[in-house]
């Protein structure tokens, strides 16, 4: 082929690591595709990207477009200009504008990570969403409090993630996540009614603003529960059955809140609560990439298919390659331990080997003499599949029983400060931090 018979595509990312290598390597297996890229990391990428720049942070939108014209200049026209984080999704979004690329706009991101902006848009639509309210001043969230009671959520309003969140159930807490956070008029905080229930997701992918795929995930316990209560090993389930009752409200209102949405060709993430009778308690979160807590690679586990093949030809050739059948029940055990410093020991490791040798289809392992990582999906993780739904739930609460990690010191958790002030790097597994993959 021609130069002029490419596509210059360019993927942003932090370094081409993980999840995020899997993802340009989709991108670069497309037809007629030459990759470009923009990474604070560029090392040991030379092979990967037929071009690329290093920028000191991919978060700031004027050195992304700074790095998108000198590629321009170099490699002709961009085509497309697409990322799979969260925290990039909207600099890239300006990027593309910038250089009057097509893409999703900055407004569709913002309408959707902003979480006052994405609760007025499905409220608008009428969709269930928890109360809440915009905090600025202490007065603010004394209201909500006197109108719901404690417990209650403090959030930013972008926060990726749940480490960004602090569960509130006194006044004394409330006062000291204040102090924390420092809301103001340019810098205001969401507080939301604390949810109980199931908290479960619904995954997307939309093509011109219709949802062609969707996909359920239960978690268990909530994310934030997984967070207060560290010693748990909590679990992404996977039903293979998902069209039952008990999930009809949830899915039909996550549909819906998509198309409120208008995210054009994205996969899409939603985040809710139901009653143990399927009552839908509200959506709270949503973003516009493939979702996190190994859910994506569980998609191709699910479904027989290539996860990051799937969203590469959403992000750049608005294509849906379904339908697909769910085959299979899916689960993933996140494994961690009360504890701090360096893993020292993994006990159960032979057991669940032998027990569980036919179900297990990913793995890693936590390994001795590595630190304690800080991040909610631990130190490690095991995918397991089957056809029936609850050999998969009682393969995975035989791991959470049997699998047990000793670290080097006895003391565990981390204060607020830290979740809240280094939430973007304690949100990266220990499997993405180093080295690709």
């Amino acid at each position: 082929m021609s130069a002029a018979e490419y596509r210059n595509v360019v993927v942003v990312c932090r370094s081409a690591t993980g999840e995020s290598l899997r993802s340009a390597r989709a991108l670069k297996d497309l037809k007629a595709v030459r990759l470009l890229g923009i990474a604070e990391e560029l090392n040991a990428t030379e092979e990967l990207f037929f071009d690329g720049m290093q920028v000191a942070s991919v978060h700031d939108a004027e050195q992304l477009i700074a790095a998108a014209r000198t590629l321009t200049n170099r490699q002709g026209a961009l085509n497309h200009i697409v990322t799979a984080q969260e925290t990039l999704l909207e600099p890239v979004a300006q990027t593309r504008e910038a250089l009057n690329v097509p893409g999703m706009s900055s407004e569709t991101v913002r309408r959707t990570l902003d979480k006052s902006l994405l609760k007025s848009t499905l409220r608008r639509a009428g969709i269930t969403t928890p109360h809440d309210r915009i905090v600025t001043t202490i007065g603010d969230a004394l209201r909500l409090v006197s109108e719901s009671g404690f417990p209650i959520m403090l959030k930013p309003l972008k926060g990726s993630g749940a480490l960004a969140s602090l569960l509130i159930r006194t006044g004394a807490e409330l006062h000291q996540a204040l102090a924390l956070m420092q809301p103001e008029p340019e810098r205001p905080v969401l507080a939301e009614v604390f949810q109980y229930g199931q908290e479960l997701c619904i995954d997307t992918i939309t093509i011109d603003n219709e949802p062609r795929f969707y996909s359920l995930c239960c978690y268990e316990p909530s994310i934030l529960r997984a967070i207060e209560h560290p010693e748990k090993q909590w679990t992404c389930v996977m039903p293979r059955e998902i069209d039952d009752d008990l999930y009809r409200e949830f899915i039909d209102q996550g549909l819906a809140a998509v198309r409120a949405l208008s995210v054009g060709n994205a996969m899409t993430h939603l985040e809710g609560f139901i009653s143990l009778e399927g009552r839908l308690l509200g959506f709270t979160d949503a973003t516009l990439r493939p979702a996190g807590a190994r859910i994506g690679p569980m998609l191709g586990f699910a479904y027989d298919m290539d996860p990051y093949r799937a969203w590469a030809r959403v992000a750049v050739d608005g294509v849906f390659d379904g339908p697909w059948e769910r085959e299979y029940a899916v689960g993933t055990i996140f494994l961690r331990g009360v504890g701090s410093g360096v893993i020292e020991r993994v006990d159960g490791v032979d057991s669940v080997k032998s027990e569980l040798a036919e179900l297990i289809v990913d793995a890693r392992w936590p390994q001795a003499g590595a630190n304690k990582s800080n991040t909610y999906t631990g130190d490690g993780y095991l995918t397991l599949r089957h056809r029936d739904t609850e050999r998969v739930k009682t393969a995975l609460d035989f791991i959470a029983h049997t699998v047990r990690i000793s670290y080097s010191h006895a003391e565990t958790g981390l204060e607020w400060k830290e979740r809240f002030q280094n939430y973007q790097q304690l949100n990266r597994p220990a499997w993405e931090v180093g080295g690709s993959q």
